[in-house]
């Protein structure tokens, strides 16, 4: 089974989000592609990053507090499974070169990383879409079917991806769609907020089942694969 790694973040203190951008894509970035050049046994078999355009984020206790902070990015990382995971991560290459860099663009002290299992769902994900929507759903939420809610209002999307945590860890579960621009990316996040949000509990009650933090990204597949 290919894992996914997903890494959740904001970006380092006293940077402005241009800085924090060009730094990822074309200094971090860059060193993961030479990373797989150099050693494409352990290297991530894919690489995507994925930058913050907008979001809503939780404000309720029940939320990691990672994702309390609002979100900047997600990055993600293919390998075949989870020895290949941890290898990766445990090679001369990531200390020397990798490792030392992630402190000078993102907050390291609030970032979080799970591996996921995704499973692809209805139409396959598009090529050229850029703009995305992640929907991440803390441990704890309600397993509530965003695609069956979505078709019952008509909601549009070019194409989506379920991932579920496959170690335990503070995210659940998250929604990935792909779509048609940043207007139809904030159209979702609504319905997708109006689906959650009708699960909520009565007013008072733990507010745990209604935590999930909203992305929307634009996608950067620095590497697709091999």
């Amino acid at each position: 089974m290919t894992v996914k790694t997903m890494m959740f973040g904001r970006r380092a203190a006293g940077q402005t989000i241009a800085e924090n951008r060009r730094h990822m894509k074309d200094v971090h970035g860059r060193l993961v592609l030479d990373y797989i050049a150099a050693d494409p046994q352990s290297g991530p078999r894919r690489y995507t990053q994925n930058h913050g355009l907008d979001g809503v984020f939780p404000d309720d206790e029940a939320a990691p507090f990672s994702l309390r902070l609002c979100l900047d990015f997600v990055t993600q990382i293919w390998f075949e499974d989870l020895q290949s995971l941890k290898a990766s991560r445990e090679t001369p290459f990531y200390n020397e070169h990798l490792r030392p860099d992630e402190s000078r663009f993102v907050d390291v002290a609030h970032v979080i990383g799970q591996p996921f299992a995704e499973e692809p769902v209805g139409a396959p994900v598009p090529e050229t879409a850029e703009i995305k929507l992640f929907v991440v759903r803390p441990r704890g939420a309600d397993a509530i079917d965003l695609v069956d809610r979505l078709t019952a209002v008509g909601a549009r999307y070019a194409g989506y991806c379920r991932n579920t945590a496959i170690t335990p860890g503070p995210i659940a579960a998250v929604d990935e769609f792909w779509t048609d621009g940043e207007d139809a990316a904030r159209l979702l996040l609504n319905h997708c907020r109006q689906a959650l949000d009708a699960e909520a509990p009565e007013a008072g009650a733990p507010q745990a089942k209604r935590s999930a933090a909203y992305l929307i990204a634009r996608e950067y597949r620095l590497f697709a694969g091999r």
